[in-house]
């Protein structure tokens, strides 16, 4: 039997068949187009998961268990409501009653994150850790909380919102229409906008120089390959960077005191040395955590396809 996962982000709708072994065995992706209807975006995830289907010779009724969607925003598991989104403008959108006009076999829903959480809790970097989070650092910030080795959705289905608890009372204004959360300095979107300034400021800078001049080519890989050049700008920014990740972390693990957080999302490719600085910086902080009884801070094992093999074991979770 194979199943199909799908990844619902801001940018793109990723669709994967998966094997009984979580293997994904043939993946395709089309652009959200997020200022699109809400109807126009469930025809384009619908159309593409057939699409996968055909494409890995099966019947979608026949050799397809179930679709599971890891969508970005509060999801309601039970009715298939997607509750919010502040980044499509989705407010109780009825995700199963619309999908289910292309689609007849079942149909599972969560937040992407928690899918996340679940495929690395399985088989990635918090394996064996009964307590974890999972945080995704990329044009926002989302996080997927395990507890006992389940997902934990808090009361009304918004838990893991990490990106937009303040860290800055008035700061930047964040993309949820609230000020100072971590999404606004934390995120990818953040460090590249403290990168543009930086080189405007500082046209004589290694970051200036690597967009030639154009700001608007500036990408978070530009202020970490300028600093590793040795450009003090560049540092200055992914300094306050790594303080500004700290600062979330460190919020994080007091409140819920977790036996390990992995980083996913497109930071998991930055490397062990950023990570054991933002750690070190955590640890000298962290309230009651001593010797060998702290958190643990990782990097995911698993890039974005995590999302799609959690997807695939929604119908397993719903079961149990």
């Amino acid at each position: 039997m194979y199943y199909v996962g799908v990844n619902f982000d801001l940018t793109n709708i990723t669709a994967g068949v998966v094997d009984e072994n979580r293997t994904i065995c043939l993946k395709e992706a089309v652009p959200t187009l997020r200022h699109r209807s809400f109807e126009e975006i469930i025809k384009s995830l619908a159309e593409l998961v057939e699409r996968v289907v055909l494409k890995a010779k099966l019947d979608i009724n026949k050799d397809i268990e179930y679709v599971g969607i890891g969508c970005y925003g509060m999801i309601d598991q039970e009715k298939g409501i997607m509750i919010y989104s502040s980044y499509f403008g989705f407010k109780n959108a009825k995700l199963l009653d619309e999908i289910r006009k292309y689609i007849k076999i079942p149909v599972y829903f969560e937040n992407d994150a928690n899918c996340y959480a679940l495929a690395e809790s399985c088989f990635g970097a918090t394996k064996g850790y009964n307590n974890s989070v999972i945080i995704t650092l990329g044009t926002a910030i989302s996080g997927g909380i395990m507890v006992d080795n389940s997902v934990y959705h808090g009361s009304f289905y918004g838990a893991g919102e990490f990106g937009h608890h303040v860290i800055v009372v008035d700061g930047e204004k964040c993309d949820c229409g609230r000020r100072g959360c971590w999404a606004a300095y934390a995120s990818l979107s953040a460090l590249v906008r403290d990168a543009r300034i930086a080189a405007i400021r500082h046209p004589e800078s290694e970051m200036f120089k690597m967009v030639n001049g154009d700001i608007r080519l500036m990408s978070h890989k530009i202020p970490l390959e300028a600093a590793n050049k040795g450009d003090i700008y560049a540092k200055e920014v992914v300094h306050m960077y790594k303080r500004y990740m700290a600062i979330g972390l460190l919020n994080t693990i007091n409140i819920l005191q977790p036996d390990a957080i992995a980083i996913g999302g497109k930071m998991r490719k930055v490397g062990n040395e950023f990570i054991e600085d933002v750690a070190k910086m955590v640890s000298e902080k962290a309230f009651g955590q001593h010797n060998e009884n702290k958190t643990k801070i990782l990097l995911t094992e698993m890039d974005y396809d995590a999302v799609i093999i959690g997807a695939t074991m929604l119908g397993n979770q719903k079961q149990r």
